[in-house]
């Protein structure tokens, strides 16, 4: 496989813009059936995507404001993305083997519930079991479901891991992850260095904001060697930079007068003491156009179809 040494930041990017392209154009119909489907199983009919968002009060969104692009916001959105959950004790299982006298740090992996990274380009397991068996003198906890041979002692590999704790531990020095906004927001409030592998949906989003930010590096899907992978992990647990940048980026995340949890439940509590009359708010146009309106598309359209019919005639 070609081999990207850079943190293929052309490649990151093209990812994003063709994210945010496609997921408008996918995530509206898909959306819109699942959360009918849904109200239905709640007594409620034609609960679209478009129906709840133009009759809704309130939305809450858990996306943080520290990794948000500029944009317009309308006074019925209220995030409380930027909110660090306490985390319990590890388990001895895994605190045993991070607290390892002889390790230089514990190293996590993991790609949550959804990602297999057997069904990825041929060589993609063993160009990380390459990576990290080469990291010696780290423990590093690899969070598979798959089947992986070749490992050597100072890796292990589990079904499942408590990843809150784990990336809580004092001990841990970096996480390699594909970037789900849960995940990648527990690594800040944790203020581990990461190591993007993103997939889909917001991941490339994610890791853009974050390279961006300078907590995090990231690899390309479509070429995954253990070179890279060596490479960039190398990066983020020798320079210091990163862990001072995710420490400082994680006190902009937490700096606000008062809670995002307190700030969501104050906002739903006031809706429910009034009735709805009260509410006078600025609601985006954008809320009820369709996505070739949103896109433009209809625009572009036009202007081809113009075009076309002048250079014909």
């Amino acid at each position: 496989m070609t081999d990207f040494k850079s943190a293929s930041p052309c490649l990151l990017y093209s990812d994003v813009s063709l994210y945010d392209t496609s997921f408008q154009i996918y995530s509206g119909p898909v959306a819109s059936s699942y959360s009918e489907a849904s109200g239905k199983l709640l007594g409620v009919d034609g609960a679209t995507k478009s129906r709840i968002f133009e009759e809704s009060i309130l939305t809450v969104n858990d996306f943080p404001d520290t990794f948000s692009f500029i944009q317009p916001r309308g006074s019925d959105l209220i995030r409380v993305g930027e909110h660090c959950a306490s985390s319990r004790n590890l388990p001895s299982e895994f605190r045993n083997f991070a607290e390892d006298p002889i390790s230089k740090g514990t190293i996590y992996v993991a790609f949550g519930s959804y990602v297999n990274l057997e069904d990825g380009p041929e060589g993609t397991v063993e160009a990380f079991i390459e990576a990290l068996n080469f990291f010696e003198d780290y423990r590093v906890i690899w969070s598979h479901k798959g089947n992986v041979t070749g490992v050597k002692c100072h890796v292990k590999l589990v079904n499942w891991a408590p990843q809150k704790e784990i990336l809580a531990h004092e001990n841990t020095v970096a996480f390699i992850t594909h970037g789900g906004l849960k995940s990648a927001k527990e690594g800040v409030c944790s203020s581990v260095p990461m190591l993007f592998l993103p997939f889909y949906g917001d991941q490339p989003r994610n890791a853009h904001r974050f390279v961006t930010n300078g907590i995090a590096e990231a690899l390309y899907k479509k070429s995954i060697t253990a070179i890279d992978i060596k490479q960039k992990l190398e990066k983020l647990l020798e320079d210091e930079s990163y862990r001072a940048n995710v420490a400082k980026v994680r006190s902009y995340y937490l700096d606000a007068p008062m809670s995002s949890l307190d700030l969501g439940a104050f906002h739903i509590s006031r809706v429910l003491r009034h009735p709805e009359s009260h509410f006078v708010r600025f609601k985006r146009r954008s809320i009820s156009m369709n996505h070739l309106q949103y896109l433009n598309i209809d625009i572009f359209l036009i202007i081809l179809i113009v075009s076309f019919l002048i250079f014909k005639a």
